[in-house]
């Protein structure tokens, strides 16, 4: 099939080469129209071709350039950015594609983010993955037990835990709710491939989408030997098919529901078999922790935020993560504010139809698109040398810069970089919650720049003097000290609606 299809494309491309040369000298405008069109054809091949797996790079190109304030690019990530991983009609697994811009993966391109929702009584198949899993249940109960250290843990979680799934666990699980869905956010940080993990199935589940086996692929003699088995077909009958071909995720009955929640404990306890012994740290490592059950860190009638740290939970701190629940009331907004060290890949949980949206300031993007592609030319031009000052030259500071904005709903994801300031604000017509899994988080501080805690009303009065002019200094102090709630307060619609109450 390639011999003739490269035939076929050989004799349609020889009478063009033929044909060109008395076609261009009756008209030389058809001949540069004809260049024209095929430059621009495998101009865009090459575009789409590399664009896959990349979905930055039309911003970067300027395929997007009049409207990358609003699209929030290349920070914000809507539903177009997921790829579905497992789907059957008991639920799907889906997960975003990678932090691949140039502005954000030296951060955070090691990590994915992912998301479950399983129907109620569907159960996911025994698999693990290359990758330590940090998941959040947005929504309805389940048990997930894990294989590992010899023994079997069986979870209970639900709606508001956060538990850890180490890498190389073998992991299955399901959703114990009647009529709920489970619905879980997920942050994968793979440790074979940076930015990529794999799932591995010891049982294959038939059908050409549905995995295979790992099983499968080893020797006949090795099989043998491993199984201590004469024949290699009794393996392969108990791993490499299910004959209910239902695939990774399947329907159980209420009674094998009940079965696999028997065993489960919200400690993170063994079940039989296997199960029991194993020393305390490693059951605090995973047990489900809830965020919505401690106090919240902060709180006033505007919003309220509940964190999980590393103080509070070893295999987080061994990760240098942690993760948050920000919680806005409708109308409302966060004060600006930034993290000293940590990136914030967040997540909308939930929010109102209309009127969601996020702003932060950032220098990288304070040259329009066409302003930067006309300096790399230049770049290019001098043969490299701006380029080489660049990386070993003076860094050059920003002058000015740019809103990135986007409107957000339920599955958006943004990243919001260290030292970054940003502001999430909810619409009228409900709340507005954020997950945030801050990567870099061991050392992390966050400082408000407005609000009752903001930083700035620190500043001593000789630095106050230094820093104003003195026919505004007084207005300075004024305007700092004008908003007195902390961490949360009105929104731009109720703010204005209460100065024209005054």
């Amino acid at each position: 099939m390639i011999t003739n299809s490269s035939d076929q494309c050989t004799r349609q491309r020889a009478p063009t080469s033929i044909t060109m040369k008395p076609a261009a000298a009756r008209s030389p405008w058809l001949a540069l129209a004809i260049v024209l069109s095929l430059c621009l054809s495998l101009s865009f091949a090459s575009w789409d071709a590399e664009d896959e797996g990349r979905g930055s790079r039309r911003w970067q190109e300027g395929g997007d350039e009049g409207r990358s304030g609003e699209s929030g690019r290349p920070y914000h990530f809507g539903e177009e950015s997921y790829r579905e991983w497992a789907k059957s009609r008991h639920g799907h697994f889906k997960v975003l594609k990678r932090f691949d811009h140039e502005l954000i993966r030296g951060s955070i391109g090691d990590y994915r983010v992912a998301c479950l929702d399983a129907a109620p009584r569907a159960f996911l198949q025994p698999s693990h993955y290359d990758a330590d899993e940090i998941a959040y249940v947005r929504e309805g109960e389940g048990v997930v037990v894990l294989l590992r250290n010899g023994k079997r843990e069986s979870l209970c979680v639900r709606e508001g835990d956060v538990f850890v799934i180490p890498a190389g666990s073998i992991v299955y699980s399901a959703n114990t709710h009647r009529s709920k869905w489970f619905r879980v956010v997920m942050l994968l940080n793979p440790v074979s491939t940076p930015g990529s993990f794999q799932e591995f199935f010891p049982i294959g589940y038939g059908g050409e989408q549905q995995p295979e086996s790992f099983f499968s692929v080893f020797s006949d003699e090795v099989i043998r030997a491993a199984f201590n088995t004469r024949r290699r077909e009794d393996v392969d009958r108990v791993f490499k098919r299910n004959s209910r071909g239902e695939g990774e995720i399947s329907e159980a009955s209420e009674e094998q529901i009940r079965e696999l929640s028997r065993s489960c404990s919200r400690g993170g306890r063994g079940g039989g078999g296997g199960g029991g012994g194993g020393s305390g740290s490693e059951k605090e490592d995973i047990r489900p922790r809830s965020l919505t059950g401690e106090k919240p860190r902060y709180s006033n009638k505007h919003g309220r935020l509940h964190q999980i740290t590393g103080d509070q939970c070893p295999h987080l701190r061994n990760l240098d993560l942690d993760v948050n629940l920000v919680n806005i009331t409708r109308g409302s907004m966060t004060a600006l504010r930034y993290t000293t060290r940590a990136t914030k890949i967040v997540v909308v949980v939930e929010a109102g139809n209309d009127g969601n949206y996020f702003e932060m300031a950032c220098p990288h993007l304070s040259s329009s698109g066409r302003s930067e592609r006309r300096e790399r030319g230049r770049s290019e031009e001098q043969g490299g040398q701006e380029e080489e000052k660049g990386h070993g030259g003076e860094q050059e500071k920003s002058r000015g810069y740019r809103q990135v904005r986007a409107e957000i709903k339920v599955g958006s994801v943004i990243v919001l970089p260290a030292g970054h300031p940003a502001t999430f604000v909810a619409g009228n017509e409900g709340n507005l919650a954020l997950l945030s899994f801050g990567v870099g988080a061991n050392n992390d501080e966050e400082v408000f720049m407005t609000g009752g805690n903001s930083a700035l009303k620190q500043l001593d009065e000789a630095a106050k003097a230094l820093a104003f002019p003195q026919q505004v200094r007084e207005l300075a102090d004024k305007v700092i000290r004008a908003q007195t709630e902390a961490v949360f307060h009105d929104g731009p619609q109720q703010q204005r609606r209460a100065f024209f109450d005054m």
